[in-house]
C-alpha cells in the first residue's frame, strides 16, 4: 500500500510520518510505502510518472505555494476514484471546497494522534469494502465488479438484475445470494424484499421510495417498505456521518 502526503512544513511531514509508522506497527500491519512532497506540483509530477503504483491514501495540506491542496485532491480523485483523501489544515474555511470532491476526512492542525489513528482505521476498512470483488454470473458468462461499483440489485422473478455504475447485469443468482454477499458490507441495505441498495448512491428518499444516482447522472428507484423507513433513515444517517 502507498500513502502519499503533501505539506510545505517539514516538521508537519515528519510528525505525520512518525504517526503513520506507529499506527501500522501497533496494528501489526505491513508498513506502507510512504512518499512525502513539499508542494503540490512536486506531488502531481511524481505521481503521474508511468509505472507508479496509485496511492491508496493521501494527506494534503491546503495552503501551499503554487498548487493548493484542494487542487491536488481534485486531480487525485479524478485519476484514482477509490483514493481516501485527508485534508490536514489549520484553516476550516476550505471545508466546502474539500467536500466537492468527497474528501474522506478533514483533520485540523496540530494533528491529534488518537483521532488520526481512528480515522486511519476507518479509511483502511473502507478501502477494503470499496475494492472487494463481487462475482456476477450471467447467461453470457461471469463478470467481476467491485462492490463499490454496484448501485443496486433488484429481483426479477427467481433471478436478479444487478445495476452497476455503467451497465445492467441480468443474473440467475437470486436475491438471497445477493443479501448474503452484500449486506455484510456496511454500505448496503435491503429496504424491501425485492431490492438491495448501495447507500453511497442514495440521493433522496421518502417513506416509500429511494432514489439513487450513478456517477453518469442516471437515476434509479427502489421501494422502501414503511416498516423499514425509520431503520433505513437512521442507518443512512449513520453512514453519512461515518463518511464525513
Amino acid at each position: 500500500m502507498r500513502i502519499i502526503a503533501c505539506d510545505d512544513d517539514a516538521a508537519a511531514r515528519s510528525q505525520l510520518e512518525a504517526y503513520l509508522l506507529e499506527y501500522f506497527k501497533q496494528a501489526r500491519l505491513a508498513p506502507p510505502e510512504l512518499a512525502f512532497y513539499p508542494g503540490g506540483r512536486q506531488l502531481l509530477d511524481a505521481e503521474g510518472q508511468p509505472g507508479t503504483e496509485p496511492a491508496a491514501i493521501a494527506f494534503l495540506d491546503v495552503e501551499m505555494p503554487g498548487v493548493t491542496g484542494i487542487d491536488v485532491g481534485a486531480r487525485l480523485r479524478a485519476q484514482h476514484p477509490y483514493i481516501k483523501i485527508f485534508i490536514v489544515t489549520s484553516f476550516p474555511d476550505y471545508l466546502d471546497d474539500a467536500m466537492r470532491f468527497h474528501v474522506f476526512r478533514y483533520l485540523s492542525k496540530p494533528l491529534d494522534k488518537a483521532r488520526l489513528f481512528r480515522n486511519l482505521k476507518e479509511a483502511l476498512y473502507q478501502l477494503g469494502v470499496d475494492t472487494r470483488p463481487v462475482l456476477i454470473e450471467t447467461a453470457e458468462g461471469a463478470a467481476t465488479r467491485l462492490a463499490d461499483e454496484i448501485v443496486m440489485v433488484e429481483t426479477e422473478g427467481r433471478r436478479s438484475a444487478v445495476q452497476a455504475v455503467d451497465r445492467l447485469y441480468h443474473t440467475s443468482q437470486a436475491m438471497g445470494h445477493w443479501a448474503k454477499a452484500l449486506l455484510p458490507i456496511g454500505s448496503f441495505y435491503q429496504p424491501h424484499r425485492s431490492y438491495l441498495v448501495n447507500m453511497k448512491y442514495v440521493r433522496q428518499f421518502s417513506s416509500s421510495l429511494i432514489t439513487l444516482c450513478a456517477p453518469d447522472g442516471a437515476a434509479y428507484t427502489a421501494y422502501l417498505t414503511r416498516r423499514r423507513y425509520k431503520d433505513f433513515k437512521s442507518t443512512y444517517m449513520l453512514y453519512v456521518e461515518a463518511m464525513r
